[in-house]
């Protein structure tokens, strides 16, 4: 459920803040929309205990984004890397761990293509309900705030 919460924000911030650019989710396998859209991926979900009753809940996303010709990337940085810093999930905010653009280099010394990458800790108690979550970002360094 929470996962479901998690992708069902970070889609309406982006249909939100962009409203001229298309949303595929890869996890959908659905047919590619044309250019400019955007892409995303959950590429990590845990859940990691801190003690007996209490574990976080850790989300990473790889959002990739299609430009239209004359609109590359650059145009958005500013306002994706914004947008992408809080979500509301379960009606409470959700500030995002770390997020980035990453353009990773392969063994070959060639640039990939790039890719936004925005993480979010949620902490929760094992006897609470879904919807009354505590939420909590990661310190620079891994801690819990």
């Amino acid at each position: 459920m929470i996962v479901h919460e998690m992708q069902t924000s970070l889609k309406s911030v982006l249909k939100t803040k962009f409203i001229d650019i298309s949303f595929i989710s890869k996890e959908d396998n659905a047919p590619l929309p044309p250019a400019p859209y955007f892409q995303t991926e959950l590429t990590l979900a845990e859940f990691e205990l801190i003690s007996t009753s209490r574990y976080a809940a850790r989300f990473r996303f790889h959002i990739s984004y299609v430009p239209m010709e004359g609109k590359p990337v650059a145009t958005i940085m500013d306002e994706m890397l914004e947008s992408l810093t809080l979500l509301g999930v379960g009606g409470r905010p959700c500030r995002a761990s770390s997020v980035a653009w990453e353009r990773p280099t392969g063994n070959d010394g060639v640039a990939g293509e790039g890719y936004f990458r925005a993480e979010y800790v949620i902490q929760m108690t094992t006897d609470q309900e879904e919807n009354d979550m505590k939420m909590q970002t990661l310190k620079q360094g891994g801690g819990l705030k």
